[in-house]
């Protein structure tokens, strides 16, 4: 298998006009753009290097080729780091806090969500954005096991460029993007997670616990 390029078919275009757009359009896998692409009778294909740049687990035995990509739980249970709400989190780059949650209409449409009042600082010394940085996602798991997604429009500052100990406050709109809850629970954990940019390593995320630890009587 030495020198030999294998590829993945990722999609089907469904016509030339369709392929011809598809072939001007960038192509980006788990967040991360690639030029690895090949276009063949109306089919698309992306390298696996490409795809293990992307974050795949691939190995190879013999004539067999697996690719394994992570499940969405694991990456949720990642190496992250904890504090709770009201706390001063920092990963070298970015010190983060969570200072309030509150019950607000869902931004996406019908149904409970919550207003996250979220404060960014920039710890380096160099003038950097938090997208820019490889911001991938903002979570908001509440105790029933949903996840609840932040409106874009209520976090325009994460494009701001910010000099060394510069910063914001964002107040971040979450809530069911696709309005299909019945219900939602209370706020649990707050996720900040990165990607991987630049061929550099993803910086750690923060797992914020948004709940008040109980005090038994007598402690």
């Amino acid at each position: 298998m030495r020198n030999r390029i294998v590829w993945l078919i990722v999609g089907v275009a469904s016509s030339m006009g369709a392929l011809i757009a598809f072939q001007r359009a960038q192509v980006f896998i788990n967040g991360k753009e690639t030029k690895e692409v090949l276009v063949s009778n109306n089919k698309v294909y992306v390298s696996v290097a490409a795809l293990r740049e992307a974050g795949a687990v691939v190995s190879q035995s013999g004539n067999r080729l697996d690719i394994q990509f992570e499940p969405l739980r694991g990456r949720l249970q990642g190496d992250m780091i904890e504090g709770r709400i009201g706390e001063w989190l920092s990963n070298g780059t970015w010190r983060v806090r969570v200072s309030k949650v509150e019950p607000a209409q869902n931004p996406f449409g019908r149904g409970q969500g919550f207003t996250a009042t979220v404060e960014f600082r920039n710890l380096t010394p160099n003038t950097i954005s938090l997208f820019g940085s490889g911001l991938d996602k903002v979570l908001l798991l509440d105790d029933a096991g949903n996840q609840l997604s932040y409106a874009d429009s209520s976090f325009q500052q994460k494009y701001r460029s910010m000099v060394r100990a510069d910063g914001f406050t964002a107040e971040l709109k979450f809530g069911d993007p696709n309005n299909q809850l019945s219900e939602v629970g209370q706020p649990d954990k707050l996720l900040v997670q990165f990607r991987s940019r630049g061929g550099k390593p993803a910086l750690r995320g923060f797992r914020i616990f948004l709940k008040e630890p109980t005090v038994q009587e007598g402690q």
